[in-house]
């Protein structure tokens, strides 16, 4: 039996494979020539209607040379209207985790140096 894959994956599917074929320069029917899929592949794809196999998947990210997770990345949109991906934001966390730790260690060390 097979598991329908979750609407949001192929809606974030859809999205990045749009940008990244739009920020290349390259119409469906182009991108369609160069990832040898058919336009109307491509079309279902971007529409969220088609999932993907892993072949087709790894056809699209090389004709997009990018990896295939990639394609399948959420992004998150900040208040000010930015794009960061789920990868940027784990890196922002970790250095404000980081931070959060030193200054705790500064802090615990600082009161115990009174103490003595």
């Amino acid at each position: 039996m097979m598991i329908n894959n979750p609407p949001e994956i192929r809606t974030i599917l859809a999205k990045n494979l749009k940008e990244q074929r739009k920020k290349l320069g390259l119409s469906q029917e182009k991108f369609a020539e160069i990832s040898g899929l058919s336009i109307q592949t491509i079309n279902d794809i971007e529409g969220g209607r088609k999932w993907v196999s892993d072949k087709t998947m790894t056809k699209i990210s090389s004709a997009l040379n990018i990896e295939c997770y990639q394609l399948l990345q959420p992004k998150l949109t900040l208040k000010n209207k930015k794009e960061i991906n789920s990868t940027q934001q784990l890196w922002g966390l970790m250095k404000t985790l980081k931070k959060n730790v030193d200054s705790q260690i500064v802090t615990h060390f600082t009161e115990y140096l009174k103490r003595k």
